[in-house]
C-alpha cells in the first residue's frame, strides 16, 4: 500500500555545475533540529544482525524519499506486489536536497527510511553518520552485480553504505545532417572540419559546449595525464591541477576558442550550447543523457558516441551515480533494505529505464527490456569505461570552484595557464582553511 505526500519545493544549490543529476523535489519538512551525531557502532551491528533474507516476511510502515512522481508510483506498485504487507509513504524530495534534510529530519523523528542522493554527497553523509551500512549479504550481492567503479563511490573502510541505482556520464553528441553520418574520433578531425564550416561573424560554430564548467571540461585535464586527488582519487592533499601536464592541457583547451567556439564564457550558456544542439543549430556538443529527450522531441537527426581523442589519448570524464541509502535513523530497517534492494535489482532497473530513461548501474543489462537496444544510451555507454566517478571525499566540495578557475579565466584570456593554476590552488587552499583543513 502507498500513502503519497505532496510537499513544498525547496531548491538548493548544487556544489557543481552538473545538469541532470536529479529532479528537484517537493519537500515536506521545515525542521530546524540540530545536526545529528553518528549512530553508534553497537546500534548498527545490532540492526544489521537482525536483517533476514528475502524469505522472511516483511511488513510495517516505510517512508521513502524519491524524486520523480511517475517513477515512484510505478516502483512502489511493483514493490507492493512482492511485499503487500508494507505500507509506503512517499515524499518527492530532490536528490540533491536529501543529505541536508536527513541531518535535520532524522534526529527529529520525521526523516525517511530510504533516500536518494548523488554519489558525491556520500563522503559527508557517511562522515556524518546518516547512512546505515548494507548487510553483509547485500554487500556481497552488490559486489557481484553492480559496476565496480559505481559501487566504489558508496564504499568507506570496506563497508558499503548504499547502492548505485543509476549511472551517467557525458559523451559527444553529433548532428548527422550538419556533420555527417560518421562521428569524429578525434579533436584533430573536429578542428579540420571547422576550417570549412565556421563563420564566427555569423555566429556559426562547429562545436558549442559549456566551456567553463568543471564537470564537462575535466576531460581536457585527463587527456594530458592529470590524476585528481592521486591514483585512487582519495588524497585531498594532492589535487593534481598544479602540474606541468595540466599547463599543457589548459594550453590546448584555450586554443579551441579560436578554432571552434569564439565566444566569451558568459555567452556559453546552456541555451547557447546544448540547447542550440537540441534545436538542430550546432553540429557538435558535449553533454549527457539528460540532453537526449529534447533533441528527440525536436526531431534532430543525431547520434551519440564516446568523446574524441586528443593527440591520440582517449579522455576520461566524470561519471555520476544516484545512490539509494537506508537512513541510519530508519524506523523500519528491514523493509528499507528490501526497498533499496528492489530499486537496485533487474525489476527496479527495468521500471526506472521505462519511466525515466536512466541507465542502471548493473553490470549485466541483458534483461533490462529496451536498454540494450537504445542507440543513444549505447553511445553514452561507449564512454563509460573511460569515466571516473566523482570523488566522494568531503574535500571535493572545496575543489569545484578551484577547477572551474582553470577554465573560466583562460578561455576569456584574462590569465595565462600557469596563472590560472596558481589561482585554482589559492582558491582550494582558502576553501580548505574555511573547513578547518590545510595542505600541510
Amino acid at each position: 500500500m502507498k500513502k503519497k505526500v505532496l510537499a513544498l519545493l525547496i531548491t538548493t544549490t548544487m556544489v557543481f555545475s552538473m545538469v541532470g543529476c536529479g529532479s528537484k523535489g517537493k519537500d515536506v519538512s521545515n525542521s530546524t533540529t540540530p545536526s545529528p551525531t553518528p549512530q553508534s557502532e553497537k546500534k548498527q551491528a545490532e540492526s544489521n544482525s537482525n536483517q533476514g533474507g528475502e524469505e522472511k516476511k516483511i511488513s510495517g510502515d516505510l517512508l521513502v524519499w524519491l524524486d520523480n512522481d511517475d517513477w515512484a508510483d510505478a516502483v512502489i506498485e511493483a514493490f507492493n506486489a512482492k511485499y503487500p504487507d508494507v505500507t509506503i509513504e512517499y515524499q518527492n524530495v530532490g536528490n540533491v536536497d536529501t543529505r541536508g534534510k536527513v541531518s535535520l529530519d532524522g534526529p527529529a523523528g520525521i526523516g525517511p527510511d530510504v533516500f536518494l542522493m548523488p554519489h558525491d554527497h556520500m563522503g559527508i553523509a557517511i562522515e556524518d553518520g546518516l547512512c546505515e551500512p548494507m548487510t553483509d549479504e547485500l554487500q556481497k550481492k552488490y559486489e557481484n552485480n553492480i559496476l565496480d567503479a559505481a559501487l566504489e563511490t558508496c564504499t568507506a573502510d570496506g563497508k558499503v553504505y548504499g547502492v548505485p541505482i543509476s549511472t551517467e556520464n557525458i559523451a559527444l553528441f553529433y548532428n548527422k545532417d550538419l556533420y555527417g553520418e560518421n562521428p569524429p574520433s578525434s579533436f584533430e578531425e573536429i578542428i579540420e572540419f571547422a576550417k570549412g564550416y565556421n563563420d564566427f561573424a555569423a555566429g556559426k560554430y562547429t562545436m558549442a559546449w559549456q566551456v567553463d564548467d568543471a564537470y564537462h571540461n575535466y576531460l581536457f585535464l585527463t587527456a594530458f595525464g592529470m590524476q585528481l586527488f592521486g591514483p585512487d582519487m582519495r588524497d585531498y592533499k594532492t589535487p593534481g591541477w598544479d602540474t606541468p601536464q595540466v599547463t599543457e592541457a589548459i594550453d590546448f583547451y584555450r586554443s579551441l576558442r579560436k578554432q571552434l567556439f569564439d565566444v566569451n564564457v558568459v555567452d556559453a550558456s546552456w541555451d547557447a550550447t546544448v540547447a542550440a544542439f537540441q534545436r538542430g543549430e550546432v553540429p557538435l556538443t558535449i553533454s549527457g543523457p539528460w540532453a537526449i529527450s529534447d533533441a528527440l522531441t525536436n526531431g534532430v537527426n543525431f547520434g551519440v558516441t564516446k568523446l574524441p581523442t586528443i593527440k591520440g589519448v582517449q579522455p576520461r570524464c566524470f561519471s555520476g551515480n544516484i545512490i539509494a541509502s537506508v537512513s541510519s535513523y530508519a524506523k523500519n530497517k528491514e523493509a528499507a533494505y528490501a526497498f533499496v534492494d528492489f530499486l537496485a535489482g533487474e525489476e527496479g532497473a527495468t521500471i526506472m529505464y521505462k519511466v525515466t530513461g536512466k541507465m542502471t548501474a548493473l553490470k549485466d543489462i541483458s534483461n533490462i527490456a529496451g536498454l540494450k537496444e537504445d542507440v543513444y544510451l549505447k553511445g553514452i555507454q561507449e564512454q563509460s569505461p573511460y569515466a571516473d566517478p566523482m570523488p566522494i571525499i568531503p574535500e571535493m566540495s572545496q575543489a569545484w570552484d578551484a577547477i572551474k578557475n582553470l577554465f573560466t579565466f583562460t578561455w576569456d584570456n584574462t590569465l595565462t595557464s600557469k596563472e590560472a593554476q596558481d589561482k585554482a590552488m589559492d582558491t582550494y587552499k582558502t576553501a580548505l582553511q574555511a573547513a578547518g583543513k590545510t595542505l600541510d
